[in-house]
């Protein structure tokens, strides 16, 4: 049980880890990259801000669920019950912030060419190991 509270802890924190806040569409360099017109730029703007609340407020919630677990998994007199409780709650948390965030990147993709969603991935591609 302790290893498999140990994975989910590990999970969260890789998720909180990552920079959803960088903002991609505003990097020169990527917005040139993309021929990223200013209206398509201020779209994507709006919709990350749109849910830009909902996406810090799974992150913040999935940290202080890993805390709880932490705590909960230190203390002796802990119930498998209540741990697996925790652990669903963090499962829960984790899907819905991942929910958000794909329909997010949906409503980004709308925004798009086909070109430009092409160019977006191989983009992504050559930064993914920097953020592993």
């Amino acid at each position: 049980m302790l290893v498999l509270a140990i994975m989910f802890t590990f999970n969260a924190n890789a998720m909180l880890g990552a920079k959803s806040n960088y903002k991609w569409w505003k990097d020169p360099q990527i917005a040139g990259e993309l021929n990223l017109s200013k209206d398509q730029a201020n779209s994507i703007d709006r919709i990350f801000s749109s849910y830009k609340k909902r996406i810090l407020m799974y992150r913040k919630q999935l940290k202080n669920s890993e805390i709880m677990l932490k705590k909960e998994l230190r203390n002796p007199n802990a119930k498998k019950e209540d741990v697996l409780q925790l652990i669903d709650g963090i499962e829960d948390t984790k899907a819905a912030y991942t929910r958000t965030k794909v329909e997010m990147f949906l409503k980004v993709k709308d925004v798009l060419t086909p070109e430009q969603e092409a160019t977006l991935h191989e983009i992504k591609l050559r930064f993914k190991p920097y953020h592993r």
